[in-house]
């Protein structure tokens, strides 16, 4: 069978007498016992409640057919004549309303089944009854009374824990549950069993009924002292084990929780600051008498959860309580996972990282530091719960060992999504655990703990190399390359004992050099320096800084220190190197300020490589060091060294002599000025110069001050003048820097020196002009040169001024053996030297004074040899010169008035039919001889001799259209055609013309004749040659829209005969070719309507090239 216990508060209006009365229980249904006649249990008071009742219990033996089974029952008091309790709900069908007794195998403890039932009320009177039926507050007092009721059962349950031990624990349980299923469905019997509904009295009324109790009973330890709670009315004297009933509760029957609720449930299952003896007896008797009754690790969990979805930051105090109800967790396999690692499995903490307000988290930890001396797993939980931004304070101020304090890091960094907030977070973070390392604690490791802190180390390293795409977040993979070395230093004294196998710290170095290379590859994606070299800024303006803070880094190998660095500094020199010569050396001087102040293996990699890169330098840029003259020279001694080394034209090893060389490089050097200098206003600098740089700079002073005594004294080479006027703009820039001369004296000086050495190439050119045209007349005549020719081959490069001109004197003279009237006449010539026609004249007055010659003396027959006649130099100019000039000079007026004969153009300009542009050439050319003239008339005279060459070109072409105009009967004016025609038939007569008869008219014509081609004269002569049948078709077809009808009947009648199809085709075709000049044509059409409708043949002869074939057949 089953034992009933029922429990019911008897309300006082019967009016009980305990000592007299009883209370009885009778029911319908539950044999053997009658239906409402037997008594099924006696009740007694239990507990005297004042204005409320009495708390009456007892029990009865059922047999096990009355499980899961709904029993009518109701109570029966014997007050008086005996009554039965009334029940206020209203029958359905008509008869009594009783209670229901259901039996829930599947609650039953022990076969125990407890009825909590709520007042016991006696039948109201007529005048309550009344009052009920106008008030309608009936349902309100009975739900009133419900609760009451609920709240002193509860309160019954609860004393069950009043004395701990696993079987009251059960019955707890087991009994809340009873309540809990009897309380939420308020069941009656009306005929059958039914819930209450018109109460409105369920479980949502309910869980606010239990867990306002539970408040009230955690209240004691939750309030501080004096806040009105009193320790005597606590229930159950151990607060974790309040909070874990309280938590088993919440769990098993599914209560809501506000969020402050929540947090007091934590706070009653956060250990107490005592000694962890008495912590683990405790947690040990909670542990046994909760062993068969729920998982505690289950609600635990389930209780962070809800926190975390809720937002309630307090269950990281429970986390202790988790860790130690949890199952023993197996790790068989590495790398384990961070929740596995930090005691935190099947929990989403990381959505506690994204919370915003970050110290709140930190500062419930700091509550409860004294938690982590009980759970070492604690302190792995917290770093992996905080946010980020938390997480370098919790290491400051919270005790963990080293090793755990670098997996967190790891654990906490492995995905970390950066961003410019989250990196100053990341390097922070690793700048605390970088200051870790040089605590005292820090230096006690084992050989074992050693091995795993620097592994640990450098797998983070590797993660982030690997992950960090920006190179501004250098400090994270340098600060992490930091912590390497500073672990790798605290490796213990080996031990002879310690068998334990070292690890290969060697290795770890290697790869991570290797990572620290892969890193700056990817992040240093461009070129060392922007696209402006000038400003020679870096593409990157951190990375001398990462450069710097790995080179910095030392090992505890020295040798792989050095190997380190030496690695980097060949990367880095490699990326200078990649920059053109002269952006190295600029880059080093704008940066050398900055690179001062970093390891000096920077500054050097920089300097060689700007000193490296001189050599190239110089060859492409002249004017290097006027570019490094703007930075601090001072600092760069040993560059600017180099520069003037390099630069130097003659190297160590060749004559030092090497005059023109030095001379050449000191006029043309653009960084000459600074070297000058140095000697001057920037002493403090030659003092730091290399000697071989002194040297040179001493030979080009040496140089400068030679040749500056050579001008003065007008004795100089006259190469080396007129290098020095070339660049005469430099040499006084360095005059101004090393002399005391004033400017104004010293261009005064360089011009008259200009003037001296001008006068000598001028007479030079002239006289080379004179002895070659003289040479070109000895054919006719010889002319005897002497000593002339001899002083024109000297070098004169190579002669000193004052041997070749009368230096300082005026008016100047050279030292050519020529009088001065033959100089100005050779200068003169050398006017006219690459005209043809001069030179033309030029030899006809040669052949002229030969014929003379050879018609004044007699013959000599016996004499084979002709005996040529020789001038002297005082006869060429009336012999020769005077002539020539003549013959030229008239040929000038000629053109220039348009009275030049076409016979005289055949003879003076025949060489030129073909070369039109040197004809322009010639024309302008004999316009030196009076250079004060206007030159308008060249153009046109140009035009005329060039339209006269092409004239007979066009000869053909004009008798062709003259032939067309007669069969078309044309009768409009073709003058031009007609002038054209006239002038090529008397062509021969012509001569004695003008170039001026050659009308610009005349030339246009022949210009629209001059497009006539092969072709085009072809096409246009079988026209003219088919006089009969261009008669014939203007006859037969008056217009070309006849055509069409033409041909259709034509090819009626051809039929399927093929020739005469082919022959009505080439007939269609031919017409209409040529319609433009059949048809368009009026009869008083002159030449310029003429060559309109030629334009339009053209364009048919293009498309049909066969057009005057087919108009022959």
């Amino acid at each position: 069978g089953v034992t009933v216990y029922f429990h019911a508060i008897l309300s006082k209006d019967f009016r009980l007498n305990p000592e007299t009365h009883k209370v009885f229980i009778r029911a319908e249904g539950i044999s053997p016992y009658a239906n409402w006649k037997d008594h099924i249990c006696e009740l007694n008071c239990s507990k005297r409640l004042g204005e409320h009742g009495y708390l009456i219990e007892g029990t009865a033996n059922l047999p096990k057919e009355n499980i899961d089974r709904c029993i009518p029952y109701k109570y029966w008091v014997t007050c008086g004549e005996g009554q039965y309790e009334f029940i206020y709900k209203r029958p359905v069908v008509g008869g009594h309303v009783n209670r229901c007794l259901l039996i829930r195998h599947c609650l039953l403890n022990n076969r125990e089944w407890h009825q909590y039932d709520d007042i016991v009320c006696a039948k109201p009177s007529t005048m309550k009854n009344f009052w009920h039926k106008i008030a309608g507050n009936e349902n309100k007092d009975i739900v009133r009374g419900k609760i009451i009721a609920a709240n002193i059962m509860l309160e019954n349950i609860f004393s069950i824990l009043g004395t701990w031990s696993p079987d009251n624990l059960r019955n707890f349980f087991a009994q809340l549950r009873q309540f809990y299923v009897v309380t939420i469905d308020p069941l009656v019997h009306d005929g059958t069993a039914m819930l209450w509904t018109e109460l409105n009295f369920g479980k949502q009324q309910v869980n606010d009924l239990l867990l306002k109790y539970m408040r009230k009973i955690a209240l004691p330890f939750l309030a501080p002292e004096g806040g009105g709670a009193s320790q005597e009315d606590v229930v159950i004297k151990s607060k974790l084990a309040l909070g874990l009933t309280v938590l088993t509760v919440v769990e098993l029957l599914g209560l809501p929780a506000l969020k402050s609720d929540l947090a007091d449930l934590c706070s009653l299952l956060c250990l107490d600051k005592v000694s962890q003896q008495a912590s683990l007896d405790e947690l040990h008797r909670i542990k046994k008498a909760f062993a068969a009754v729920t998982s505690l690790n289950v609600h635990l969990t389930n209780l962070c959860q809800r926190c975390i979805d809720d937002q309630v930051d307090q269950w990281v105090w429970i986390l202790p309580l988790l860790h130690f109800f949890a199952a023993p967790s197996q790790h068989d396999h590495l790398p384990i996972e961070e929740d596995a690692w930090a005691g935190l499995e099947g929990l989403p903490f990381a959505e506690t990282r994204k919370r915003h307000d970050t110290g709140t988290l930190l500062q419930l930890m700091k509550e409860k530091i004294y938690l982590m001396e009980f759970d070492t797993t604690l302190v792995k939980s917290w770093m992996c719960v905080l946010p980020l931004e938390s997480l370098a304070e919790f290491i400051k101020n919270f005790p963990s060992g080293l090793l755990t304090t670098l997996e967190g890091v790891s654990y906490r960094l492995e995905n970390v999504d950066l961003s410019w907030k989250n990196s100053k977070v990341v390097e922070s973070l690793l700048k605390t655990l970088l200051c870790t390392l040089d605590e005292k604690q820090a230096r006690a490791l084992e050989a074992h703990s050693w091995r795993s802190c620097l592994m640990c180390c450098f797998k983070l390293y590797k993660k982030l190399c690997k992950c960090l795409k920006y190179g501004w977040w250098f400090m994270i993979p340098a600060t992490t390359a930091m912590m390497i070395s500073k672990v790798a230093k605290l490796q213990p004294t080996a031990d002879p004992r310690d068998a334990v196998q070292e690890v290969p710290g060697v290795e770890v170095f290697n790869e991570a050099l290797r990572d620290t290379r892969t890193w700056f590859r990817n992040a240093l994606h461009l070129k060392l320096l922007k696209e402006y070299p000038e400003n020679a800024m870096f593409s990157f303006a951190w990375e001398l800084e990462a450069w710097n803070k790995f080179v910095k880094i030392s090992f505890p190998d020295e040798q792989f220190t050095e190997r380190w660095k030496k690695t980097l500094l060949a990367d880095l020199e490699k990326r200078i190197q990649e920059e053109p010569p002269v952006n190295q050396i600029l880059v080093y001087c704008a940066q050398h300020h900055r690179l001062t102040e970093f390891d000096s293996s920077i500054d050097s990699c920089f300097s060689n490589c700007a000193t490296e890169a001189v050599a190239v330098a110089c060859q492409t840029q002249s004017n290097l060091l006027e570019q490094v003259s703007s930075y601090d020279m001072g600092q760069l001694s040993q560059l600017v060294s180099t520069i003037i080394v390099k630069s130097w034209p003659v190297k160590s090893g060749q004559s030092a002599d090497d005059f023109d060389k030095i001379l050449h490089h000191v006029l043309t050097w653009p960084g000459i000025k600074h070297v000058f200098s140095f000697n001057g206003k920037n002493t403090r600098l030659l003092e730091k110069l290399t000697d071989e740089a002194k040297n040179i700079m001493a030979m080009a002073d040496s140089v400068f001050m030679s040749v500056t005594d050579d001008i003065q004294e007008g004795c100089i080479l006259v190469k080396h003048l007129e290098e020095i006027l070339q660049h005469e703009k430099q040499f006084i820039s360095i005059w101004e820097i090393s002399k005391e001369l004033l400017q104004r004296e010293l261009k005064e000086l360089l011009q008259r020196r200009q003037e001296e050495v001008t006068l000598v190439r001028k007479e030079k050119k002239a006289i080379g002009t004179f002895l070659s045209m003289c040479r070109k007349a000895q054919a006719s005549v010889k002319v005897n040169v002497g000593e002339v020719e001899f002083q024109h081959l000297e070098d004169l490069c190579m002669k000193r001024l004052n041997t070749v001109v009368n230096v300082g004197k005026r008016p100047l003279q050279t030292y050519y053996s020529l009088s001065p009237k033959l100089k100005e006449s050779a200068q003169k010539m050398h006017s006219f030297k690459d005209s043809l026609v001069f030179q033309q004249f030029w030899e006809e007055a040669a052949q002229k004074v030969g014929e003379e010659c050879e018609s004044s003396e007699e013959e000599d027959e016996e004499e084979e040899e002709k005996v040529v006649l020789a001038l002297d130099l005082d006869n060429v100019f009336s012999s020769l010169i005077s002539p020539c000039f003549e013959s030229y000079e008239r040929l000038y007026d000629d053109l220039r008035s348009g009275n030049l004969t076409l016979s005289a153009v055949d003879t003076i300009f025949q060489e030129f039919t073909d070369h039109p542009e040197d004809l322009k050439t010639e024309l302008n050319a004999i316009c030196k001889l009076r250079p004060g003239e206007g030159r308008d008339w060249v153009d046109q005279r140009f035009q005329q001799i060039q339209q006269y060459h092409e004239m007979h070109l066009t000869f053909d072409a004009a008798k062709i259209i003259a032939n067309v105009k007669e069969i078309l009967s044309l009768s409009g004016d073709f003058s031009i055609l007609e002038n054209l025609l006239d002038i090529t038939e008397k062509l021969e007569s012509y001569k004695t013309q003008k170039l001026d008869s050659i009308s610009p008219e005349l030339m246009h014509a022949k210009r629209l004749l001059q497009g006539i081609t092969v072709n085009r004269r072809g096409c246009l002569k079988a026209l003219a040659q088919q006089k009969e049948f261009v008669c014939w078709v203007r006859e037969a077809l008056k217009d070309i829209n006849e055509l069409k009808v033409f041909v259709d009947l034509a090819s009626i009648s051809a039929g399927e005969n093929d020739m005469d199809v082919d022959r009505v085709a080439c007939f269609h075709d031919t017409v209409h070719g040529y319609s433009s000049l059949l048809y368009e044509l009026r009869q008083d059409s002159g030449f310029e309507d003429f060559m309109h409708c030629l334009n339009k043949l053209w364009r048919a002869l293009d498309s049909d090239e066969n057009l005057p074939k087919k108009l022959v057949s």
